[in-house]
């Protein structure tokens, strides 16, 4: 499917005049080129460089990605290491990446928001704020749900939702309730997905512990493992474990009236779930589970950019590298614990996470770029579908982080509507 049409950019006939429609604007975003012929460039003027495109018989100059995050902080909030990361690779690429905040957006007119560039002269997280075009392409990474709630945010990602020519992707985070009613409705994909219920307290623990030995409770919007619940049958009653990250508190009740009672107590703050406990495959004595990477290439289409494996510490409820657990290699682990199965299984694992990415981004109102999925994986190789987060962790492994951030600028340029020249593209095209 071809993106749609977007607005006319910039013509080689106005470069000219770029100095004073972009006062305060670094040389290095304005795309400035001695000749049409020198196009495209990998590096210009100070690092950022700019691609261009026949519009209407006419070239254009761009293509210009904004990374969405919040104000505030120094010089705003989210993850300033993870933005270089792709600031840098979109200039390997030719692309001008920048950051934009809420309040840069609002001090837009007709052709420029106020953002902030990356200093190509400097090694660390210099920011320079400045007048930029307006972007082609907007990546939200508002660090967290309370931030992108907060009236600021959500009047500009409704701004950039009605802009034409601006192509805003994954714009909220996941509701886990929500996807697992979704998923619960798929024919296809429902037997992927625990038994799961919004707690509340007229809930039958008594019910759920004799169909289900153990039982989890996780926060709705909740991440990292932190706030989460185990209840298991044991021979002197029902053992409860709360984590969060500073501490691990354990009781054990004999009365599941009281245990109820004390969970809706631990509750109050936040929306839960509850759901069945998967006995999950383990390696070397401990459980683990799957966290795959699925995101889109340069023709929009999804694929497997990685994955791994997340093993649980010795004392820990959860696989969440943060409570206690450990990164292992998806092929040695999956290998050493399956054996001969290992060839299909793999291929089982990239088939459901490719399944999910399309059935989840079907249940959307905006396109998504990227998500990650985490599946539970039993000792008999059965898979289970645990969460999906639209606001992926970057990974560590230094060929899936690469592979990462390449996706993230060929998808823009998809959107956008802009094309790698075709050395550059067999270059650094990635391969599903």
């Amino acid at each position: 499917m071809k993106p749609p049409r977007k607005r006319q950019r910039t013509t080689m006939a106005s470069k000219k005049k770029r100095s004073s429609r972009f006062p305060g604007m670094l040389e290095a975003a304005h795309g400035y080129q001695q000749s049409a012929s020198s196009l495209p460039s990998a590096h210009t003027g100070r690092g950022v460089a700019t691609l261009e495109r026949l519009y209407q018989s006419k070239q254009l100059l761009g293509p210009f990605i904004a990374i969405l995050t919040s104000d505030g902080g120094k010089p705003f909030q989210g993850n300033q290491a993870n933005f270089a990361d792709l600031i840098r690779t979109g200039r390997k690429m030719g692309l001008t990446v920048y950051v934009l905040t809420p309040s840069g957006l609002a001090a837009r007119t007709e052709t420029t928001v106020v953002g902030y560039l990356l200093d190509p002269n400097s090694t660390g997280l210099n920011w320079i704020r400045a007048k930029l075009p307006i972007p082609n392409v907007v990546y939200n990474r508002v660090p967290n749900r309370r931030l992108e709630q907060s009236e600021e945010v959500q009047q500009a990602i409704h701004t950039l939702t009605n802009m034409s020519g601006v192509h805003l992707f994954n714009p909220y985070f996941f509701d886990k309730w929500t996807l697992y009613q979704q998923l619960a409705a798929s024919e296809t994909l429902k037997n992927l997905v625990p038994h799961t219920l919004k707690w509340d307290e007229d809930i039958p623990l008594s019910d759920l512990l004799k169909q289900y030995p153990v039982l989890y409770l996780k926060r709705v919007n909740g991440k990292a493992g932190i706030g989460m619940m185990r209840i298991a049958n044991k021979k002197k009653g029902a053992e409860l474990i709360y984590q969060d990250n500073k501490e691990k508190k354990k009781a054990t009740f004999t009365d599941l009236r009281q245990l109820s009672k004390t969970v809706h107590q631990m509750t109050q703050q936040h929306p839960y779930l509850i759901q069945q406990g998967i006995p999950l495959a383990t390696y070397k004595g401990l459980p683990f589970d799957i966290r795959m990477l699925l995101q889109k290439n340069n023709q929009g289409q999804w694929g497997l950019t990685g994955a791994g494996i997340r093993v649980a510490g010795p004392n820990s409820i959860s696989t969440h590298v943060p409570m206690g657990g450990r990164i292992e290699n998806l092929h040695r682990v999956i290998n050493e614990v399956f054996e001969k199965k290992t060839p299909d299984l793999l291929d089982k694992i990239k088939q459901t996470g490719l399944q999910l990415a399309q059935f989840i981004e079907s249940k959307q109102s905006s396109p998504l770029g990227e998500m990650s999925i985490d599946l539970g994986i039993e000792g008999n190789g059965t898979l289970w579908f645990f969460e999906a987060n639209a606001k992926p962790m970057k990974f560590d492994e230094p060929d899936i982080r690469r592979l990462s951030l390449t996706r993230l600028i060929e998808y823009s340029l998809y959107l956008s509507g802009y094309q790698l020249p075709q050395k550059e593209e067999k270059a650094c095209t990635s391969k599903t």
